[in-house]
């Protein structure tokens, strides 16, 4: 029993939740930064974002908004997943270490969520998400009086939100049953419109401080003597502040045309915080036969990738914009993520988990119509995008379902007496279906995954 506990604790706190490093099902990772008119009405916001959601998209945009400011973003999404697991084997590389089987540790009546197709895949219904309605951004500007002087944002928004509550009965219990990450930042931002003879170019940059919380919750069975197992429940949660900047230029070397190109910076988190490990409350025991149930301390490393983005934007005529974006997003340093913990019977510390990503980048074109005479002030907007999953199907996990997708977004905005202008946007997601075959986690998740994500948005910004 002696050399079997330390083993089994390093194999029970191996948490798949610890690698909450998506959003929403999102393939770009960490970042949702669906905010802002352009953004979420025409996919594309980096040359030409037009609204105080520059402060994240490209504050050199910032120059050319003059004025005291105030924005407001915010949105209702509808998430309609499926997530079909693949049932597991019992694996013992040696005597004394491994986990059960899912045939072994299946629940006795046994419910619907547990039966199994002719693939040996768990029967899943759709997973229904609840309406989310967050604020992301609220901003506001001003340029003190000097219509050729720097603009100043001050802003606080929500690039990062992901949330997760699966069944407590069905075998994904296993992988995670309740998952949060949410990420929020404070900035200040100044643009400034270059003089002449180099007015083409307007510059700015934001600083800030990043704010970013974990918590995740799952079910474990390990192998504790032969075809003996016992269900724990891990429950982790930490956070941390780390400072955050990016900046941005605009170009305009004729005036039908808008280049913008932005640099985010990326972060390395210590998100500390406890691990409580319990047993389940119809847990059949008196009490833990390995005296694991207890608050631990734990500080998990993540690497928030830096990020590049570039993108053009061309008045065509007066009545028509086309625009294109291009994002990369450098998940190539996020290799392996550990977790250092307090724990005196587990004798790995910290403990590793592999992620070997690879970079992530997202693809998009947008463009708006204004039909109508100017004194109407009625734009209409439409985009495409295409973002591709930075994670290897080696350590995809049911907490964050990283995959490719395509979507497309529409929009409407109205321009009222040129002080109050206001957006409504409307965009789909598919998550195109991934597979899961060579899942190296602990237990293996091999799984089918796709489904669909509705999303709509309201802006409001007042120019005074």
């Amino acid at each position: 029993m002696k050399h079997i506990v330390p083993r089994l604790c390093t194999l029970a706190v191996v948490l798949p939740l610890l690698a909450l490093a998506g959003s929403r099902a999102r393939a770009g990772g960490f970042t949702i930064i669906e905010f802002g008119a352009r953004k979420t009405g025409m996919m594309t916001s980096v040359a030409n974002p037009d609204d105080l959601s520059a402060v994240y998209h490209n504050p050199g945009a910032l120059g050319d908004m003059h004025g005291t400011r105030f924005h407001m973003s915010t949105g209702v999404c509808f998430l309609d997943i499926t997530a079909r697991l693949q049932t597991w084997d019992t694996y013992f590389p040696d005597e004394g270490t491994g986990y059960l089987g899912s045939d072994v540790i299946k629940p006795d009546p046994l419910p619907r969520s547990w039966e199994v197709d002719e693939d040996g895949k768990y029967f899943a219904d759709p997973i229904k998400a609840k309406a989310i309605a967050p604020i992301p951004l609220f901003a506001v500007s001003t340029d003190f009086g000097f219509e050729k002087g720097p603009v100043v944002a001050l802003s606080i928004y929500v690039p990062d939100a992901i949330g997760a509550d699966l069944p407590k009965e069905a075998p994904t219990k296993y992988m995670v049953t309740d998952a949060l990450f949410v990420v929020g930042m404070a900035s200040i931002s100044v643009g400034y419109r270059l003089p002449e003879p180099v007015d083409w170019l307007s510059l700015g940059f934001s600083l800030g401080l990043l704010y970013t919380r974990l918590e995740g919750k799952r079910w474990h069975n390990q192998h504790i003597l032969f075809d003996v197992g016992y269900d724990y429940i891990m429950h982790l949660q930490g956070e941390d502040y780390y400072p955050f900047f990016n900046f941005g230029i605009i170009a305009n070397p004729i005036p039908q045309i808008s280049l913008g190109l932005t640099y985010i910076a990326g972060a390395n988190l210590e998100l500390e915080g406890n691990l409580e490990i319990s047993l389940p409350p119809d847990s059949d025991l008196e009490s833990d036969p390995l005296d694991l149930v207890g608050t631990y301390k734990q500080t998990t490393h993540m690497k928030v990738p830096h990020g590049l983005a570039a993108g053009i934007s061309w008045q065509v005529i007066d009545e028509l914009e086309l625009a294109a974006d291009y994002r990369h997003w450098f998940y190539r340093t996020f290799k392996y993520q550990d977790m250092y913990h307090d724990i005196e019977l587990m004798e790995d510390n910290p403990i590793r988990t592999p992620k070997n990503f690879k970079d992530s980048k997202t693809f998009s074109l947008g463009a708006m119509v204004s039909p109508f005479p100017d004194w109407l002030g009625l734009d209409f907007m439409a985009g495409w995008t295409y973002d591709w999953s930075p994670a290897p199907s080696k350590t995809k996990s049911l907490d964050t379902p990283t995959v490719d997708l395509t979507g497309f977004s529409l929009g409407a905005r109205y321009t009222y007496d040129e002080h109050w202008r206001l957006t409504l946007t409307y965009y789909r997601y598919w998550y195109l279906k991934d597979t899961v075959e060579d899942s190296i986690l602990i237990p293996p998740q091999n799984s089918e995954f796709w489904g669909t994500v509705d999303t709509v948005s309201l802006q409001l910004e007042i120019t005074l």
